[in-house]
Formats: structure tokens, C-alpha cells, sequence
């Protein structure tokens, strides 16, 4: 039996002195931060990274803390907690405490490579109790152990890893080293920098491995503070994009060295992982559960794919955009529709196409199901410019006697003749939208810094997605249920009754047997 799929192109210390202090309630965070577990002082013992780990009566209730960062600009921030030596900040949560060492205001910065550069503070300390995650840069020869983020690129003959370790033990205060070549099996022997000790994150594993040190010039500070991913105690539940009974499709490679994976047993697609270039911490719930092996589910050389575009006027090798076709009225009648106007769609798309000469905003919206033999449920809307979705768009759908009377709307965004424009904009305060969305350029599903203790919302888009580059923004995490930040599920609408001009790119769509 045939089913088909969807398509998405995608295109982290000497005398100390121990205290018993008690919880703080203005500091916040919660089971939605991204980072969890624990860390180790021989001096001052656990320290806990989110009030939802393990081992944790009242989970979040008797105070609200954890450690966060955020994808887009690299930085972190947030709270720990150890019994005996009170909180310990992260980065800009320092601010109140003052200046950094440096003499600037403190940050947590990841690098590229997953090495985290910047200062905590153990707060009781005061301007004492400022520890320093990463050392100063060394030379460093020789073979390097325990490395992570590591991958056999497509075009390279070895792997290339991201940090590892002059240790294999990661004791002390053993260097950290980053950018890494040469490397076979876990261990490498060409990296760009080393640093005297450090802490970096694990994406593979979702873990923070390595060191930092707080100690002082007169003997206080509480010394090193261990991360040992091989105690599986401190781990990392990072946003990532999922399809579900879907597949994802890349022009180029999908994934990258330095990007978080999805947390244990979950995945990023249910089916197909295929690109023209590598595949790096993306995986399929096919490959996982060992059904897919050795029949080119995930391969990193399908060939080039294109996309249809100005260029090659619309047609490409994954199907034809009819653009001409679809504005002369060949595919339903053509009506023309305001800029932030949603009233001018109609709740019964009708089979029609609306066309939009320029940027088109609009606010929430639901489409019904035809009531009638006669009604087409299905429209597409054609906008040439950008498109912004500030709000939900819902099918309403009851039971149905004929296919074309399902809701099924399409949306072609397409470039000015200067080519600007061309980009989807979803607001991050949309949590669902039903539909399949062209976009000849971008594609951002909209994120925002958080404000009064409010987080992202997760996206959720039932049906297709389909665009030259795509900005997965969501910076959503829950330790609980571990969904993630974006959520593409494929429902079939676009081949039970496609809007109109869709339905050349629906018979491009993969099947399987």
C-alpha cells in the first residue's frame, strides 16, 4: 500500500569554608530550561542544575531555578543550587553581584565548537566567588582522548570533532581542546586551540563535560567543580524540529557538529533523512528502530534538488509552480486580497486562488468544510512580497461525503522582481497552524526573549513545509515531555484534495511500500 509523506527542505581550591543556607524564591527557571543534573566539588559536594532533576523532592515548588541558553544568540544564563555553598549564576544572572573579573559585565558565551567561555559566581562569595569556565590558552601536542561532537563529514576521509581532552580521565584540571582533526574512534591528534581547563557541551549526548575553578590568591573558594558525563548525571534537553509521518529532505546537508540532538528516544523525522550533504545529529525513528537500514532512507547523496524559483520559472525536479496558470484564473477563480485584511478570506475557501500584490499580514483564522456536494473547501493564496502570520490558522472539520469538501489551504509566497520578499514570517505567539506553505525564500518560525517568567511557545504545523532555507527559531524545552520546539505533522490533505496549483508538487512527494 502506498503512503505518502511529507517534504521539508532544511536547508549547546584551597581553605573553603561550607555553608547550610536556604532557598531564595525569587530566583526562576523551571523544568522548561534546557539544561538539568548535577555537578561535583569534592569541597562543597552536588550542586543541582534545575530544581527538576532527579533526586529533588517538591520538584520546582519550594524555589524555581535552572540554567538556560538560547540557541540564536549563543549565551547563557540562569541559576544553580548546592546546599552547602547556596547559588551559583550563570553569566548575565551575575549582573547584580557586579563586574566580572575582567572587568566587564558577565557573561556565558558558547563558541562555535560547544566550549563554553565566561564566568558563574558562587553568590554567597560575593567578588569571591567568581569561577572562571574556561582556562587560558596553551600549547598542546599530542593525542587528545574523549573527544565529542564528533562526525565523519561527507568529502573527508577521517572524522572531525569538536572538543577532547588531554586526559581520557577528565580529571583535575586537564587541558580542553577544541576544533579538532585527525580523529578516529574518540580520539584525535590535530586541534585549532587548548585551553588550561574548561567545560563544553556534549550535543551528541546532550551533556556538559570538563572543568572550571573558582579559587582565590588567599586561600578561599571552593575549588573545581566537575561535570562527568559518564555518571549520566548532568544532561541537556535542547529545542529541536521533528516530523511526524513525515520525512526531511535537504538540498545541501542537514544538521551540524555543533547543533543539540533530539533527547533520547525521540527523533527528527519518522521516515526519510536525505540530503546532497552531510547528515550530522539529525536522526530517523525508521533507522533507530533498525527498519530502514541499507534501503537509502538516510543517505547524503540523493543529487541536487530544486526548488521551483524565478530562476527556472517555477519548474524544478521536485515538481511545477504553475504561477502564470494560477493568477489567469486556470486553477479557480482569482480574487484579490488586501494587505491585513483577513475578512477578505472566507471561512469556505471555495476553490478559489487569492492573490496578494504585496506583503500580506493576517491575524488568526478558521476554515470550515463544505456543507454542499458543490463546495470546494480547498483555496490557495498567492502573495508576492512577504507573508506574516501573527496568529493561529485552524481547520474546522466535520464529517464529509466528498474529498474537495475537506479544509485544505496552500499558501505560495513568492519574490518581488527584484527579488526581495519571498520570506514567511510566523509571530511567536502562534502555537498551531494548519496548512502547506510554499516560501521561495525563508521561512521563520519566530521566536522572543522571555518576559515575566513566559517562554516561547512550541509550534505545531499540520501539513507541509516546503522553502529554500528555513529558520527554526522556537527556543522551547521541557524536561517532562521532552516535545520539541518545532512539530511538522504531515496530514495528507495537499493529495486528498490539493489547493489548487499544489497538485504537481504533491505527485513530486516520496512514497513508499
Amino acid at each position: 500500500m502506498n503512503k505518502k509523506v511529507t517534504t521539508i527542505f532544511l536547508l549547546l581550591v584551597s581553605c573553603f569554608f561550607v555553608f547550610l543556607i536556604s532557598y531564595d524564591s525569587n530566583v526562576n527557571a523551571s523544568k522548561n530550561h534546557k539544561i538539568t543534573g548535577w555537578a561535583w566539588s569534592e569541597n562543597i559536594g552536588w550542586l543541582s542544575l534545575n530544581c527538576y532533576n532527579d533526586g529533588i523532592n517538591n520538584k520546582c515548588i519550594q524555589s524555581d531555578y535552572g540554567v538556560d541558553y538560547n540557541n540564536e544568540t549563543r549565551k547563557m544564563d540562569g541559576w544553580s543550587w548546592s546546599e552547602y555553598g547556596g547559588w551559583v549564576c550563570f553569566g548575565e544572572s551575575c549582573s547584580s553581584v557586579g563586574n566580572a573579573p575582567d572587568g566587564f559585565t558577565p557573561e556565558v558565551r558558547i563558541s562555535e565548537h560547544g566550549i563554553l567561555f565566561g564566568w558563574t559566581n558562587w553568590t554567597v562569595l560575593g567578588m569571591d566567588g567568581w569561577s572562571k569556565l574556561t582556562g587560558n590558552e596553551v600549547s598542546s601536542s599530542g593525542k587528545k582522548y574523549s573527544c565529542r561532537n564528533c562526525a565523519r563529514l561527507k568529502d573527508e576521509n577521517r572524522d572531525r570533532c569538536g572538543l577532547c581532552f588531554n586526559s581520557n580521565q577528565y580529571e583535575g584540571s586537564k587541558e580542553i581542546c577544541e576544533d579538532c582533526s585527525s580523529c578516529s574512534n574518540g580520539t584525535c591528534y590535530a586541534c585549532s586551540k587548548c585551553y588550561k581547563h574548561g567545560v563544553g557541551i556534549d550535543y551528541k549526548n546532550n551533556s556538559l563535560v570538563g572543568w572550571s575553578w573558582n579559587g582565590n590568591g588567599d586561600d578561599t573558594g571552593f575549588g573545581w567543580l566537575g561535570f562527568h558525563p559518564e555518571q549520566n548525571i548532568v544532561k541537556v534537553n535542547a529545542p529541536y524540529v521533528q516530523t511526524v509521518g513525515g520525512d526531511i529532505y535537504a538540498q545541501r546537508g542537514i544538521g551540524s557538529l555543533y547543533q543539540n540532538v533530539a533527547p533520547e528516544g525521540q527523533y527528527n523525522a519518522t521516515f526519510m533523512l536525505q540530503s546532497n550533504g552531510s547528515i550530522v545529529h539529525f536522526s530517523s525513528e525508521c533507522e533507530v528502530a533498525g527498519e530502514c537500514e541499507g534501503l537509502g532512507w538516510v543517505s547524503d547523496d540523493i543529487g541536487v534538488l530544486t526548488l521551483p524559483s524565478q530562476e527556472n520559472d517555477y519548474r524544478s525536479n521536485i515538481g511545477t509552480l504553475d504561477i502564470k496558470g494560477l493568477l489567469a484564473g486556470q486553477y479557480g477563480k482569482v480574487e484579490s486580497v488586501n494587505q491585513g485584511f483577513s475578512s477578505s478570506l472566507y471561512s469556505i475557501l471555495d476553490g478559489k486562488v487569492y492573490y496578494s500584490n504585496t506583503d500580506f499580514k493576517i491575524n488568526h483564522k478558521k476554515y470550515r468544510t463544505g456543507y454542499t456536494n458543490h463546495e470546494n473547501a480547498s483555496g490557495t493564496i498567492v502573495v508576492r512580497g512577504d507573508l506574516y502570520l501573527n496568529g493561529y490558522h485552524q481547520y474546522l472539520t466535520s464529517s464529509v461525503k466528498k474529498a474537495k469538501q475537506l479544509p485544505s489551504i496552500g499558501w505560495i509566497v513568492l519574490k518581488n522582481d527584484d527579488g526581495t520578499g519571498g520570506n514567511i514570517y510566523i509571530s511567536p505567539d502562534v502555537d498551531r497552524l494548519d496548512g502547506n506553505f510554499y516560501a521561495e525564500n525563508t521561512i521563520y518560525t519566530g521566536t522572543k526573549t522571555i518576559v515575566n517568567n513566559k517562554f516561547d511557545k512550541t509550534l505545531q504545523v499540520n501539513g507541509l513545509m516546503i522553502a529554500r532555507k528555513f529558520r527554526f527559531e522556537r527556543q522551547v524545552s521541557d524536561l517532562e515531555t521532552l516535545a520539541p520546539s518545532e512539530q511538522v505533522i504531515y496530514d495528507g490533505r495537499v493529495i486528498v484534495n490539493p489547493p489548487p496549483g499544489f497538485a504537481d508538487l504533491a505527485k513530486a512527494l516520496p512514497s513508499w511500500e
